[in-house]
Order: structure tokens, then sequence, then C-alpha cells
């Protein structure tokens, strides 16, 4: 009898904070008050609920419909579990004016403090984005504005920086919304790019592929597709490049190809990604060339991603257009220019 009523407590305590989940997930963003109110329901709850609120930010819950849930979840759970971080993650002291005041250059900076705390800091992060970023008492004027800025900037960059894929749809999310700042969205689109994997590919495209959106938010879609280690990535910026029209973005694709074809990138993936690797530094290589004969102009960004890639046929390719009376004297020059550079690279790459 008692082991019956005990189950049946259990079996009501996890309804009611699934109940309380539910009700703090579906606070409006910016709805500071509300938040609060519901996140001390869920708080209340104590350690006790612990492997409960675990349970329920679990990685695979977040989805694209359940993601918020799960964050906030997660976050009450590190309030719990460990209250010293969760307070030393909503009052960074690189935001503090008396810290970052002491700098040569006085302005702030958080990122790399946050860093340091690891992944428990992304869900705290996000909760802070969405329900109580202007909570944080910041500096009056333009002191304040340069906190705000850096504190957003962190936040959606964070995740790239630690490789923390949870936050991958509250990235596609920023990145999606129109009438947020440039800067935010391109930061969104590279940390996205980052984390995301091919998930993101159709998200990043989305963009390019939309003359009305802004081209400083396209070109930073453009170099996050190359921070997709996948042949579909490849393919996806093959397709684009020949065609764009604005310069920053082309470039963009360049520089990309560059990142996706980095020899040591693939290098650090280990062998078992060796026949993939191969497939798309050629292809990287390949694509450069071509670019090199179309847009002569940009031999500098391209004699950079072809260093990165280091892929030991480009040196022929290069050298043969160098060569080649077909290809426009421009091209020619610059084929010959990039030569040194790429010969030096490729002589770094050589096994040892």
């Amino acid at each position: 009898m008692i082991a019956v009523l005990i189950a049946l407590l259990l079996t009501q305590s996890t309804s009611d904070l699934d109940a309380a989940l539910d009700a703090l997930a579906a606070v409006k963003p910016g709805d500071t008050a509300a938040y609060h109110a519901a996140r001390e329901q869920i708080l209340a709850f104590g350690k006790d609920a612990v492997p409960a609120l675990a349970e329920r930010a679990a990685p695979e819950r977040w989805t694209p419909a359940g993601w918020v849930r799960a964050m906030a979840a997660e976050a009450c759970r590190l309030r719990l579990a460990n209250p010293e971080l969760a307070a030393a993650v909503d009052r960074p002291e690189g935001l503090d004016p008396a810290r970052y005041g002491l700098f040569r250059r006085p302005v702030p900076v958080v990122l790399p403090e946050l860093a340091r705390k690891g992944a428990d800091a992304v869900p705290l992060l996000l909760e802070r984005w969405r329900w109580t970023f202007e909570e944080h008492k910041f500096s009056p004027a333009e002191a304040g504005e340069d906190e705000r800025e850096s504190f957003r900037k962190a936040i959606l960059d964070l995740p790239g920086r630690i490789s923390d894929p949870r936050a991958r749809h509250f990235l596609a999310e920023t990145l999606a919304t129109a009438g947020l700042r440039d800067s935010w969205r391109q930061e969104a689109a590279v940390s996205l790019g980052m984390v995301g994997g091919t998930e993101a590919l159709s998200r990043l495209t989305a963009i390019l592929d939309d003359a009305t959106q802004p081209a400083a938010v396209r070109e930073a879609c453009a170099r996050a597709l190359g921070r997709i280690a996948d042949p579909a990535a490849l393919d996806a910026i093959v397709n684009r490049a020949a065609g764009e029209k604005d310069a920053q973005v082309r470039r963009s694709f360049l520089q990309g190809l560059g990142l996706l074809g980095s020899s040591w990138a693939w290098e650090s993936r280990g062998k078992a990604l060796a026949a993939t690797a191969d497939r798309v530094r050629a292809g990287c290589a390949d694509a450069l060339v071509e670019a090199l004969r179309r847009v002569p102009a940009e031999s500098e960004t391209i004699g950079i991603a072809l260093s990165l890639t280091a892929w030991p046929a480009s040196l022929a390719a290069v050298e043969s257009l160098a060569s080649d009376a077909s290809a426009s004297p421009e091209a020619r020059a610059a084929a010959s220019s990039l030569l040194p550079g790429l010969r030096q690279a490729l002589s770094r790459r050589r096994p040892k």
C-alpha cells in the first residue's frame, strides 16, 4: 500500500513538473516578469527534480518543436544543480565596466570567458537571449550599447566556438528572423554552419537564394557553407558561386571553399573520413582553379583558399592555367602570381 502511494505521489510530481515546464516554454519572448514567475514554479521542486529535468533536457529533446522546452528544462536544472555557474553566466565579468575599463582599448569582451565555462553556459545564455536579456544592468548610453552588442554576439558565437549542436534550432531561428540586426544574423549563420551539420544546408541556402535578403547576411551564409564538412556543402557552393552577382557574396563563396577543403581540418577528422576528405578537397581545388580563370581579380582570396586546401593536383592545374593560351591575360598572370605561395603551402603538407 505504501509503495502504491509513493508511486502515485511520484507520478503526480512528474505530471506537475511537466505542466510547469509547458507553462515556462510558452512564455512569450521578452516577457521577463512572466518568465521569472513560471521559472520559480519549477525551481520550487528543488534538487529532487534534477534527474527529471535532465531527462527532459536530453540532447534528443532539442528538436525543432521541442528545443525551447528542453532549453528551459536544462537552464532550470543548472540553476538547481550548479547555482555558482548560473550566477557567473548571469553576470559575466567581461561586461563589468570596472573590469574592461582596465584594458588598453576599453571595450567589453565576454566570449573567451563564457567559452571557458563550456557547454553548460549555452542553455543559460539562450534563456537570457529569449526571456531576460534586458534584465542585465547595462551601462548607460554608448557604453551600454557596446556591452549589449558584445553579449549578443557572444551568445550567438559560443555554440560554434565549443561545438554545441543543441543550439542549432535557436541559431536557425535567429538567422531566419527578418528585422534583427544584420550583425546578429551573420553571427548566427556562421555558428549554425559550425554546429548544424547537413541539416543546416537548407537554412543557409534559403537565405542565399533570396535576393531580398541583406548582402551582409547572404555573405555570412556563403562562408558558413564552408563549415559543413560534407560533399553536399561543396555542391551547394559550386552550384551558386559562378552565378552570384554580388562581389562580396562571391568572395565569401571562395572563402567557404578554402574552409571546406582545408587539409588541416580534414586531417583532424580522422582516417575514417579519408575518402570523403579527398573528394571534397579535390572538388574545392577544382572549383577554385575554375574561379581563378573566371574572376582573376579575386586571385588573393583564391590563393589563400588554395593554400588552405593544399590539394596536390591543384599545383599542376594552376601551372597549366598560367600557360593556357585560351585563358585571358589576366587569368594567366593571376595564376602565375599564385604559384610560389601554393608551392610553399604544398611543401608544408608533405608527409614526413
